[in-house]
């Protein structure tokens, strides 16, 4: 793969985290919505926008995770390891919400 290769590689796979992430998001907050407002099956269009939330809120750090596993593959170790401390950053203020 050429030094010019990789970038664009990289930029098309986050591009299609983030775009598939926010039309699944989309979608399920939107099903869910419409079926709350029917009055159709309560639980499963809470659900249905939970998911879409989790979705939502989960986007960026598959991006964070698709980056990782790329310059992995691309054996940039410096970019593997500051990519490592944003998903720890991500990761611990996660967790920072559940706890506290």
């Amino acid at each position: 793969m050429s030094a010019k290769s990789a970038p664009a590689g990289l930029e098309q796979m986050i591009g299609g985290v983030l775009r598939w992430g926010t039309v699944l998001s989309s979608t399920c907050l939107a099903v869910g919505l419409v079926m709350a407002l029917a009055g159709y099956q309560a639980e499963a269009a809470r659900l249905l926008a939970e998911a879409g939330l989790l979705v939502l809120i989960a986007t960026p750090a598959g991006r964070v995770v698709v980056s990782v596993v790329e310059y992995a593959r691309e054996r940039d170790w410096l970019f593997v390891g500051l990519t490592l401390v944003v998903l720890g950053a991500l990761g611990g203020s996660v967790a920072a919400a559940f706890f506290f």
